[in-house]
């Protein structure tokens, strides 16, 4: 059982306080943002966080399928605990006041989670249009639930939301693909390998020619694509909202950059991600909220 599923501390705070941690370890640019948070919600933006983290973490990770069953399990529980009055683990007891404080119906959390479920078990995808709906099922109801939290309203920027959650899927799935493809999973359409005349077998021994890296470039451009059109969201959330938001953003959008540093060799593992790249995104985004590209 993961940590966050066990027993629940004695108070809210200290729940809040343990997802924190979790979510802390391991991602530095966590670490940055949390402090800048607006105050009266921070401790909710913790909360969803952290859920959309452990889901993640326990429904990505490669398992045997009596311990995915049991993974799924735990997170299943967890909803069911919230939706009856009875929150059991730290993270169920600092989501469960988000939930009925914003009534937010927890349908919205069982949907990201049977697309995690349905992901899991699916290796490849045959079509732009497929990867684009699977970005949509899992990193949609993470942008809108942060939306409601902010009190952020509007049809435009929901939109914006929507698009940037898209880039940052994408995002995630490009700087990944190696441990991905360790795990059996391959976020790039088949269709797109077929064009640009790249065979599974090749990226799975991890050879990198040139039709490869024209095939991550094409990746890497959609993702910009997206994020570009939902970055105006940055400059409609006020000076500091806006600019963590772009900070978030920035964070993400250089491990393309760095990716393309490299000549596109997106199967040397994930891009480092330490000090340096936290002060120069933090300096672009105090400079300005404006997109990089």
């Amino acid at each position: 059982m993961h940590a966050l599923f066990g027993r629940a501390p004695g108070s809210r705070a200290e729940a809040v306080e343990a997802c924190r941690r979790y979510l802390a370890a391991g991602r530095p640019w966590w670490r940055v943002v949390h402090p800048f948070l607006p105050l009266e919600v921070r401790d909710e933006v913790v909360a969803l966080a952290a859920w959309h983290a452990v889901t993640r973490e326990l429904l990505a990770a490669p398992r045997a399928p009596a311990a995915a069953e049991r993974a799924h399990g735990e997170c299943r529980a967890a909803l069911d605990g919230i939706a009856a009055g009875r929150p059991a683990g730290a993270l169920a007891a600092a989501l469960a006041p988000v939930l009925a404080r914003h009534r937010i119906d927890e349908e919205l959390l069982r949907g990201r989670l049977a697309a995690l479920e349905r992901d899991a078990h699916v290796h490849v995808y045959g079509t732009r249009d497929e990867i684009f709906a699977l970005a949509r099922r899992i990193a949609h109801p993470e942008g809108r639930l942060y939306l409601r939290v902010a009190g952020v309203t509007g049809e435009r920027r929901v939109v914006l939301a929507d698009a940037l959650c898209t880039g940052l899927q994408l995002t995630a799935w490009i700087a990944n693909l190696r441990p991905l493809l360790d795990r059996g999973h391959l976020y790039l359409p088949m269709e797109e390998l077929a064009r640009h005349g790249v065979g599974l077998a090749r990226l799975r021994d991890g050879r990198m020619d040139d039709a490869a890296r024209r095939l991550v470039a094409a990746a890497i451009g959609e993702a910009r694509a997206h994020l570009a059109k939902g970055w105006p969201l940055c400059a409609e959330l006020g000076p500091r909202r806006g600019r963590l938001l772009a900070f978030v953003l920035r964070w993400h959008a250089a491990a393309l950059s760095a990716i393309e540093a490299r000549g596109g060799d997106a199967l040397a593992g994930p891009p480092p991600a330490g000090w340096l790249r936290l002060a120069a995104c933090g300096t672009a985004s105090l400079a300005g909220r404006g997109a990089p590209w």
